[in-house]
């Protein structure tokens, strides 16, 4: 269980990170900040470690440097952050909390702790994951582990077409880091990476929903997301679908937040993760573009150091493109020009989409009530627009993948779209709870003041 201590060590870096170099300790309210920096953290932590030791322990074949300059790193910066005070709590004269919100939050806590023992009981029983899990991502994570100088068959063409050696590496590449540091390649470490980034989307949601729309909405839309079976069917697979829904979610949260340098880390990460990070990346910079100009610049800065070296692994080293493309541009061509390909897709789409939910309950029934409760805030329309054009671009831009595949069309639709869906869902949660009116602004869930009844006074 040692490899479980570099899980832990991977976010501490990270958390520490974010207390240094962001100023998300000092946003309003204080817990929301704590929320943001711990999400940001972990995720970011695993991303930062997971490319150190890929270019440190893995390309220049030196895992020792690599840990060296992790342990360092946290001493420096656990050492940096003792000596900084914490900032003072602004006192502001605004409205009071709900009433509701410590019931609320209890809610999510026990939403949590129900998800957590239903994981717990899938591990037990399949602790090495999905198919994709052992075939894919922790395969790779233990040639990368190997002390023998065996790592560039993490990305050989030997492991053949199913083990897709072209896909990028950071979740491996964390994995096997931890395996490599603690000389023993237990399966808790990619069951603990799995719920990291889980907890991590989470932490994010809420954090990021309460700055920008009060601590009602915050919660609630966290609640939502942990309450989306889809959701929670994918982290015990221990796949890198929620890990990119992590990073893309973000991304966004800090594009709302106006933190563009933080926006660019996390879509480097995200091309770092998954072939479809890729287009989140392409997506994240058109968007911001279009819609904070001004922020484009240090969306770039971010994103180039890890996007860089996704491309150097794609181009360099694994030289190996997106299988499930068309490898012609006729052929290419021809099948966006094929309409009865269009009909299919559209309706795996449908299906896979009330697919989400489980008997009566869908996770975009709590979304529905709450619009028609409290209704939609104009004010918030390009905030709103923003966070639904990424997510419905990249939706599009997994059609048009079906449209030019050149594997069985069926087969791609039954074996991913529903994890594509999971990683665009959080996308789609934020943009629903950013467009609606706050609960103290509804006047719903806040206490109606009782007029005073004057006692007429005795003769």
């Amino acid at each position: 269980m040692t490899g479980l201590i570099w899980v832990l060590e991977a976010v501490v870096l990270g958390c520490l990170m974010g207390y240094r170099w962001t100023d998300l300790r000092a946003v309003q309210p204080a817990w929301a900040g704590w929320l943001l920096i711990f999400g940001a953290g972990t995720a970011g932590g695993i991303g930062v470690t997971s490319c150190l030791f890929f270019v440190s322990g893995v390309l220049l074949g030196s895992p020792v440097a690599a840990l060296a300059l992790e342990l360092a790193a946290v001493a420096w910066l656990g050492y940096e952050a003792l000596r900084r005070p914490l900032p003072q709590p602004q006192t502001t004269g605004g409205t009071p909390p709900p009433v509701a919100l410590p019931w609320i939050a209890g809610g999510l806590l026990l939403a949590l702790g129900i998800a957590t023992a239903a994981m717990a009981i899938a591990w037990d029983l399949n602790p090495h994951g999905n198919w994709d899990a052992w075939a894919i991502w922790n395969l790779r994570a233990r040639f990368l582990a190997s002390p023998n100088g065996m790592a560039w068959r993490a990305w050989s063409p030997a492991l053949g077409a199913t083990s897709h050696p072209g896909y990028p590496l950071l979740v491996s590449a964390f994995i096997g880091r931890c395996w490599a540091f603690s000389h023993n390649a237990t399966q808790a470490v990619p069951l603990a990476t799995s719920y990291a980034f889980f907890i991590s989307l989470i932490a994010l949601a809420a954090g990021g929903l309460t700055v920008l729309r009060g601590p009602t909405l915050g919660i609630l839309g966290a609640l939502v997301l942990v309450a989306t079976p889809a959701l929670l069917h994918e982290v015990p697979t221990q796949y890198a679908d929620v890990p990119l829904a992590s990073y893309l979610a973000g991304a966004m949260v800090f594009a709302l937040l106006d933190r563009p340098m933080l926006v660019g880390i996390f879509a480097g990460f995200a091309a770092w993760t998954k072939d479809e990070g890729l287009l989140v990346l392409i997506v994240l910079l058109v968007a911001t573009a279009v819609f904070q100009r001004r922020a484009i610049v240090p969306v770039v800065a971010g994103a180039l150091p890890v996007a860089l070296l996704a491309a150097s692994f794609k181009l360099l080293l694994s030289r190996g493109g997106a299988p499930q493309l068309s490898t012609n541009l006729p052929a290419a061509g021809h099948q966006l020009a094929d309409v009865s390909r269009l009909g299919p897709i559209v309706a795996a789409f449908g299906r896979e989409f009330v697919g989400m939910g489980t008997a009566w309950y869908h996770p975009v029934l709590p979304l529905l009530l709450l619009a028609i409760a409290l209704r939609f805030d104009r004010e918030r329309w390009r905030e709103a627009a923003f966070c639904g054009a990424v997510a419905v671009t990249i939706l599009l831009g997994f059609v048009g993948v079906y449209l030019v595949t050149a594997n069985d069309l069926s087969w791609m639709l039954q074996t991913s779209l529903n994890r594509l869906l999971v990683q665009v869902w959080p996308a789609l949660v934020l943009a629903g709870f950013i467009s609606l009116r706050t609960p103290e602004g509804a006047a719903i869930f806040t206490p109606v003041p009782q007029p005073k009844v004057r006692r007429k006074a005795r003769a």
